[in-house]
């Protein structure tokens, strides 16, 4: 396995369900405001209804999901990418 493939393997295997994850909160919060305003509108603890909570969970997810990425990145990604950079520039000296 040429190290882009695995490049492109290991961006694939984690990166693609994590951001579906983070889209699927998105859009379910999305579809509850429209739909379920009464729902939404629970209050939960003094000014703090369903919907702020929610809109306050987005925010802390897309937050962790950014640091998760930033670390998996430099740990995994990166090291692949310069693999993959060192082999494409090993390449063109051959020819």
């Amino acid at each position: 396995m040429t190290a882009l493939v695995e490049l492109r393997a290991a961006r694939r295997s984690r990166v693609f369900p994590v951001a579906t994850a983070v889209l699927g909160l998105y859009l379910l919060n999305a579809l509850l405001v429209s739909t379920a305003r009464d729902v939404m509108a629970i209050r939960v603890v003094g000014h703090l209804n369903v919907g702020l909570g929610l809109a306050l969970l987005q925010c802390g997810t897309t937050l962790a999901v950014c640091r998760w990425y930033a670390r998996y990145a430099s740990t995994t990604l990166d090291p692949l990418a310069e693999r993959a950079r060192a082999g494409l520039g090993a390449r063109g000296e051959q020819r």
